[in-house]
C-alpha cells in the first residue's frame, strides 16, 4: 500500500512538472500537437500507477520523451514559420470586411451554427456589426465589430517575416513599409503592426 502511494505521489509530480514546461495554457488554448502529448502523458502516467509490477522508469522514460519532442517541436515552432503552419495551422479569416468566407468556413469544417454560437459567447448577437472574425488555430473565433474598426491593427512583419497577406489590405503598402524600415533590417524586426490611422508600433530583437 505504501508503495503504490510513493508511486503514484512521484508520477503525480513528475505530470505536473513536465505540464508546467510544457507552458501555462488552459485546456482550450492548446494547439493540437499539445493536447496529444497532454492526453498520452495522463496516459503513460496511470500504467505503472496501477500497477505495482510494472517498473516506474516503463513510465518515467516516455512521459519525458514526450516533452522533450514536444519542447523541441515548440522550438521549430517558434524558429520556422513553415514547421509552424505544418503543426499548428494558420488562422483563418471566415468573415472580412463584413462578408462571410464560406470556402474557408468548408474548410475548416465550420458550420453556421457553430459561427453564430461563438459570436454569442463573445457577446456579439448581430452578424451583421461583425467587421471581421478569425478563426484562430486552437479553434477560438477572434471577433472586431465594425464599431471598432477604427482601431482595427495589421502585423505587417512578425519575427523578422513579412506578413505578405495581411500587408496587401493594410493601410501601408511596401514602399511606405520599405520607408519606415530605413535603415533596419528586416530580420532585425521582431514586430511591426500599424492600426487604421497608420499608428505604427515597432519592436526590435533585443529590444
Amino acid at each position: 500500500m505504501l508503495i503504490s502511494l510513493v508511486r503514484t505521489a512521484i508520477l503525480y509530480a513528475l505530470v505536473v512538472i513536465c505540464l508546467r514546461i510544457m507552458g501555462k495554457r488552459q485546456i482550450g488554448e492548446l494547439q493540437p500537437s499539445e493536447l496529444v502529448v497532454a492526453i498520452m502523458i495522463s496516459d503513460l502516467a496511470t500504467i505503472p500507477m496501477s500497477d505495482n509490477r510494472i517498473p516506474l522508469l516503463f513510465g518515467v522514460v516516455p512521459i519525458f520523451t514526450l516533452v522533450f519532442a514536444e519542447t523541441l517541436i515548440s522550438y521549430l515552432c517558434m524558429k520556422l514559420p513553415r514547421v509552424r503552419g505544418l503543426i499548428t495551422g494558420r488562422p483563418a479569416y471566415i468573415i472580412f470586411n463584413g462578408i462571410i468566407n464560406i470556402s474557408e468556413m468548408r474548410k475548416a469544417r465550420y458550420s453556421i451554427a457553430d459561427l453564430l454560437e461563438e459570436l454569442r459567447m463573445l457577446n456579439v448577437f448581430d452578424i451583421s456589426s461583425v467587421e471581421c472574425a478569425l478563426l484562430e488555430t486552437n479553434g477560438k473565433i477572434s471577433v472586431l465589430t465594425k464599431k471598432d474598426s477604427e482601431e482595427r491593427g495589421y502585423v505587417l512583419i512578425c519575427d523578422g517575416i513579412i506578413q505578405e497577406k495581411t500587408l496587401a489590405f493594410s493601410p501601408f503598402g511596401k514602399k511606405d513599409l520599405k520607408r519606415f524600415v530605413g535603415k533596419h533590417s528586416i530580420n532585425d524586426i521582431f514586430l511591426l503592426s500599424v492600426n487604421s490611422q497608420k499608428k505604427v508600433y515597432c519592436v526590435l530583437k533585443g529590444k
